[in-house]
């Protein structure tokens, strides 16, 4: 996955009414005096992407991670599963957020948070 500066997503999280969009929003705005790195995706299908997430959100978490945002993101999908989506993926600390946009990163289609849990969580 190539490299990219977590910015290019503002646009499509500030249209969005998830509230993981809000959140993550807020963080890299809070984040401007260093630049939040990223990777992103090539464009794949939607489908494709509804396949893959439909099937890691039945197969749950690690024990040892928790994700949010699974049924925004598949209700979207399913909705509109034509086209196609990239998925960025941006690091924090305490948090991986996973935004999927369309190709042209003006629609967010959907944000899945991961964070690690403490052992016996």
């Amino acid at each position: 996955m190539p490299r990219i500066v977590a910015s290019v997503v503002e646009l499509a999280l500030s249209m969005s009414a998830d509230p993981l969009a809000a959140e993550l929003l807020a963080r890299l705005r809070a984040e401007v005096v260093v630049p939040t790195p990223a990777k992103a995706t090539r464009p794949f299908s939607r489908r494709a992407a509804l396949r893959i997430y439909r099937q890691k959100a039945a197969k749950g978490d690690r024990p040892t991670v928790s994700t949010d945002g699974y049924p925004a993101l598949l209700a979207t999908l399913t909705a509109a599963p034509e086209g196609e989506a990239i998925v960025h993926g941006v690091r924090f600390a305490d948090a991986v957020y996973l935004v999927f946009t369309d190709p042209a990163r003006r629609e967010c289609l959907g944000v899945l948070r991961k964070r690690r849990l403490a052992r016996g969580a």
